[in-house]
Parts: C-alpha cells; sequence; structure tokens
C-alpha cells in the first residue's frame, strides 16, 4: 500500500507573507533622501549676507567659491543626488560665512587703522598746542 502525503496547511504561508512585507516596508524606507530645502536656504541666505557686507571687495574668491559650491548644489538636486546636493550647500554656507567674517576682519582692521592715525595726529597737536611760540 501506498501512502499519500498531503500538505498540511500550517504556518509557513504566513511566514512567507511577513517576511514579503518586511522587505518592502525596508526597501520603502530606503527611498531617496528629499531635496535639502533648509541647507540651499541657509547658504543662499549666507550669500546674501555676504554681498551685503561688501564680501565682493574684501573676500571675493571665497564669495565666488559659496556661490560656485551652490550651483553645485542646485545642479545635484536636478541630478536627485540629494546627499551630495546637501554637502555643496552645507560648504556652500561656510564658504558664504567665510567670505562675511573675513569681510568684518578686513572692515574692522580699517577702522582700527583710521583711528590710530586720528590718535597720532592729535597727539602730535598736543605736542605742538603745548610748545612755547
Amino acid at each position: 500500500m501506498k501512502k499519500t502525503t498531503r500538505a498540511i496547511p500550517g504556518p509557513r504561508p504566513f511566514v512567507a507573507s511577513g517576511l514579503m512585507g518586511m522587505l518592502l516596508l525596508i526597501a520603502a524606507c530606503a527611498s531617496a533622501p528629499p531635496v535639502p530645502d533648509s541647507a540651499l536656504d541657509a547658504a543662499r541666505v549666507a550669500i546674501s549676507n555676504a554681498e551685503k557686507a561688501d564680501a565682493n571687495q574684501h573676500a571675493g574668491p571665497e564669495l565666488n567659491e559659496a556661490r560656485e559650491k551652490l550651483a553645485l548644489a542646485d545642479k545635484a538636486v536636478r541630478d536627485e543626488s540629494m546627499v551630495l546636493a546637501d554637502r555643496f550647500a552645507q560648504e556652500s554656507r561656510v564658504q558664504a560665512e567665510l567670505a562675511s567674517a573675513r569681510t568684518a576682519a578686513a572692515k574692522a582692521a580699517a577702522v582700527n587703522q583710521e583711528m590710530s592715525r586720528g590718535a597720532d595726529a592729535l597727539t602730535e597737536e598736543m605736542q605742538r598746542a603745548g610748545e612755547p611760540r
């Protein structure tokens, strides 16, 4: 006599469907990151602030590099490479902030030099005023 084996339904189909569900969930979570809008906006604001502070005159190379990095970030967004776009946007912001800082330092040095000249002139005038005529 030949025994026939019959498939007994068990938990296997449920395990398989559970694993498939987990894989779909993991795939959904691994989708592309969103556009780094806040990093791009921060870079644009930093460049605008540097331009308002006359960074072109005092820190032109840094400001130009910030603009170039922002252009690369925008291109990366168009190419849907969001991680690269975020990195370029952050680098752009840092360069623009560096341009602003160098501009502020150059302006402060100019004011300091002007005040020093004024103090020297005042000292000279006081010495002349103290001498008998």
